[in-house]
């Protein structure tokens, strides 16, 4: 080794040292060293320029989970239960004066950075129903409507808010933005497309994760037996239940599917059948079998459903039409543990 390589040598180890010693995430990439700051703060996080037609004001604001509440009180649980790194907020106004003095038009841009593509997803789907405006040009998925648009892409979910434009005008500034926003495409888990795609509401597929999220999905999700929240004690190994969700048919006959992935370990023999049966007598009419399958009737004549088979349940949630609700349900658990 030479004099030069040994005095590298010794620096790298030192720097090294004291990256462990201090705590520090820094990683060795190449014969550099770059501090997980760096990585786990990407350009788009530090600015975003180069929108037509409007230009950036004040100093970027950032939050991480601590913060969040703060910017988005009554929001940010459900957000963090999805696996939250980072939030940047930008702001722009019209880089062109109005012809005739009125209060600027303002844009405020927030870019959240999740833990995984897969999170981005799950937290973007809860905002969705199903149907939304789309524009041609973006992507990515996303959702248009006056005064607010929303896309998500590789692990970043982007939210434009500009109450005073048009959907046209904040149309397009979701478009200027998202080739802006690193990864190449919309990551949906497998779960997602695995439901059957036969009368399914185009946009409508939910990634459901965390208690909060299957509570804002459906009252029959909202209950411990499922272990959305995971044990009590938390044992090594343990993987949550998480969930899959769609709308299905066409107004006024629309109705939800939902496929459970139950959680590791399982939960123990009955208890998430004897759970789904008490919430069906308490809220429905006629419940009984149906060959494996529990089924239950409301006011309206909707029938809901429930079945499991292994480490998928199913429940269909609302639908006129009994037999087809039966070969969904059918179908969707048939494809769940393909």
């Amino acid at each position: 080794m030479s004099a030069r390589q040994g005095l590298a040598a010794v620096v790298l180890a030192i720097v090294l040292s004291a990256a462990a010693c201090s705590g520090s995430d820094a990683v060795l990439i190449g014969n550099s060293v770059l501090a997980a700051g760096a990585a786990l703060n990407p350009p788009i996080m530090r600015a975003v320029d180069g929108i037509p037609g409007w230009e950036r004001t004040g100093e970027v604001e950032t939050f991480t989970s601590e913060g969040l509440y703060g910017h988005i009180d009554g929001g940010a649980e459900i957000v963090l239960q999805y696996g939250f790194r980072k939030l940047a907020v930008f702001r722009f106004r019209r880089a062109a004066a109005p012809a005739v003095p009125a209060e600027p038009e303002e844009v405020d841009l927030e870019i959240y950075r999740m833990a995984s593509p897969e999170s981005a997803f799950g937290w973007y789907s809860t905002r969705v129903e199903g149907g939304e405006a789309r524009r041609p040009g973006i992507e990515s998925d996303h959702w248009i409507s006056p005064g607010q648009a929303n896309l998500v892409k590789g692990e970043f979910v982007v939210n434009v808010l500009a109450p005073g434009c048009t959907e046209e005008e904040i149309g397009a500034f979701a478009a200027a933005v998202e080739p802006k926003i690193p990864g190449k495409r919309t990551v949906r888990p497998g779960g997602v497309d695995r439901l059957p795609g036969e009368g399914l509401v185009p946009g409508s597929a939910r990634y459901i994760k965390g208690p909060l999220a299957a509570q804002n999905e459906s009252p029959f999700l909202d209950a411990a037996f499922w272990g959305f929240g995971g044990s009590a004690d938390g044992g090594p190994g343990e993987v949550p239940a998480e969930a899959y969700s769609a709308r299905y048919g066409a107004a006024p006959a629309v109705s939800k599917l939902v496929v459970v992935r139950l959680g590791t370990p399982p939960p123990a023999p009955g208890a998430v059948e004897d759970g789904v049966r008490s919430l069906f007598e308490e809220y429905l009419a006629d419940v009984g079998p149906d060959g494996p399958t529990l089924r239950g009737r409301n006011a309206a004549v909707r029938w809901f459903l429930f079945r499991r088979e292994g480490a998928f349940a199913g429940l269909v949630l609302g639908d006129p039409d009994r037999d087809s609700a039966l070969a969904r349900l059918d179908s969707a658990l048939a494809r769940a543990s393909r």
